[in-house]
C-alpha cells in the first residue's frame, strides 16, 4: 500500500523562517490524515566563495552547531547550513578538534 501525498497551495515561507532549509520547499499533505509536511530536502553542493571563515571546534560547542551559528551569524537558524557545507550528517560528528568552514551567507 502506498501512502498518499498531495500538493497544497500553502507557501513554505508562511510556515518557516526565510533562513530555514525548507523555505523554498513544496508543502504537501502526507497520509490519510493529511498531515502537513515538506517535500524531501535535497542537500545542495556548496561552491566556496573564498570568503569562508575557518574554525576549530572547542569542547564548548561540541555537538552544538546551533551555538556556532549563533556566535558567528547572530542567529541559531543557520546550524543546518554549517552542517551541510561541512558534509556533516549527524550532530554527534560535530566534535571538538574538528576544523570546519563557516560559509559566507550574506
Amino acid at each position: 500500500m502506498t501512502i498518499p501525498i498531495q500538493e497544497t497551495n500553502i507557501r513554505a515561507d508562511k510556515i518557516v523562517t526565510g533562513s530555514s532549509r525548507y523555505a523554498t520547499s513544496k508543502v504537501i499533505y502526507y497520509g490519510e490524515e493529511r498531515i502537513i509536511t515538506f517535500d524531501t530536502y535535497i542537500r545542495k553542493t556548496y561552491i566556496p566563495s573564498g570568503k569562508e571563515k575557518i574554525m576549530k571546534l572547542s569542547k564548548g560547542v561540541e555537538y552544538r552547531p546551533d551555538l556556532v551559528s549563533y556566535d558567528f551569524y547572530g542567529s541559531v537558524d543557520y546550524w543546518w547550513k554549517i552542517m551541510e557545507v561541512n558534509k556533516i550528517k549527524d550532530v554527534y560528528d560535530f566534535k571538538a578538534g574538528l576544523t570546519i568552514f563557516l560559509p559566507n551567507l550574506f
